[in-house]
């Protein structure tokens, strides 16, 4: 299978990687070396993405975080050395280095097995759902940069591009979960356990909701002095929009656990995800123009907030009444610290307080989370500790619902 998908995705990758090259040489008009890099940047992006989807797949988590940290070092070094020498054409070569290099090394084997025919149509739509369910999603926010530009005047879109730069790596932290949280659920899926399954999603949706609302509650509350450090106090405009997007990309962490756990049960599951992440792009779409007109640049970050919300939502409640998940007490105080957080922008914007008082908010909620959060956490921890007797006669298993032994055969495939 593995063998069979890295084929596939390597002549999608230089097909992209050719409209990649002219779109860069003919419309944005760069000189040959620069769109000779971003070309080749794409494919070692590919490639780093699926060969780590595989190692992640075949539970050789130790493996990747070993590969990603010394791609990272090799990268940095390869950067520096590029703006040492002024070699300002090939800025991009040293990413697209250490990530193809992460490929070349981390590619599965090759398979001497075939692959049978009955599985691969029903494996191709699957794939053509994720690849419509995550250009759907995660380019949301990046379709609301376009979105700013044409809506916005020049200095609007760069506020916006500001805020936008300060909440994009926050949207690592979805992937990073979905990657190592996947696995195991689409085990669960494939040999038809509905307990493992139910009890993955709602530990991990404890743990998202605990920590995903501390994190990004506090981020908000402090991203006045956030984007000083950064920006300085020119870019005063990019206070109000960070907090927006940085609360927009919470509700895209918060469901990562459900959607999983949808995907993990075929494509029928694959389906509502995608078709469900597009209509939130498409509803984000219709709402930016009138939401803009009202509120300048401030009406496309709340369309995308409000798009994000609806997404989650939706994907959230699918879950919850299918496994008949006992939520209500947990996101009721999900709400009541989104209402905390809310509460205390409107009284900084009010009251214009000093960006240093948007910390001691932001401790404030930080503690006042971790009190009314006490018992979910001391619930997660249990049910990380505890047996799974449920899994008792398949052997010892991990606390994700894994079987104890991992050989790593599944990335070899």
């Amino acid at each position: 299978m593995a063998n069979y998908l890295g084929r596939r995705m390597l002549l999608s990758s230089f097909a992209l990687a050719a409209v990649a090259f002219g779109t860069c040489l003919f419309i944005l008009r760069t000189d040959l070396a620069t769109a000779a890099c971003c070309a080749v940047l794409l494919l070692g992006y590919a490639s780093w993405s699926f060969a780590r989807g595989v190692q992640y797949g075949g539970g050789q988590i130790a493996r990747a975080a070993m590969w990603d940290v010394g791609g990272s070092v090799l990268a940095i070094g390869l950067l520096v050395l590029v703006l040492l020498l002024k070699w300002n054409p090939v800025l991009l070569l040293p990413m697209a280095v250490a990530y193809g290099l992460y490929g070349l090394v981390c590619w599965p084997q090759k398979s001497t097995g075939e692959v049978d025919p009955s599985l691969v149509r029903q494996m191709n739509t699957y794939v053509r759902y994720g690849v419509l369910g995550t250009l759907s999603s995660t380019g949301l926010l990046q379709l609301s940069m376009i979105a700013a530009h044409f809506l916005g005047s020049d200095l609007e879109a760069g506020f916006y591009a500001a805020a936008l730069s300060l909440a994009t790596p926050a949207t690592m932290l979805a992937r990073t979960v979905s990657q190592v949280l996947f696995p195991s659920m689409a085990e669960a899926g494939g040999r038809e356990d509905p307990s493992s399954l139910r009890r993955q999603t709602d530990l991990m949706t404890r743990g998202l909701v605990v920590t995903m609302v501390a994190v990004f509650g506090a981020l908000s509350l402090a991203s006045p002095l956030v984007v000083d450090l950064f920006f300085g106090e020119q870019y005063v405009e990019a206070k109000g929009l960070l907090s927006i997007l940085l609360m927009a990309v919470m509700f895209t962490t918060l469901p990562v656990a459900c959607i999983n756990r949808l995907n993990s049960t075929g494509t029928h599951g694959a389906r509502f995800v995608s078709l469900t992440a597009m209509s939130g792009l498409i509803l984000a779409v219709i709402l930016w123009f009138p939401l803009s007109h009202l509120l300048g640049l401030k009406g496309v970050a709340f369309g995308y907030l409000i798009a994000t919300l609806v997404t989650a939502t939706v994907s959230i409640v699918r879950c919850w009444r299918l496994d008949g998940q006992e939520w209500s007490l947990l996101f009721a105080k999900a709400f009541v610290a989104i209402a905390l957080v809310v509460a205390g922008l409107t009284l900084t914007n009010i009251a214009s307080l000093p960006d240093i008082a948007g910390v001691g908010l932001a401790l404030g909620f930080t503690a006042i989370w971790g009190f009314i959060c006490r018992r979910d956490v001391q619930r997660i921890r249990s049910a990380r500790t505890s047996p799974q007797p449920a899994a008792a006669a398949a052997g010892p298993v991990q606390p994700d619902g894994r079987p104890d032994e991992q050989d790593g055969t599944t990335a070899n495939s």
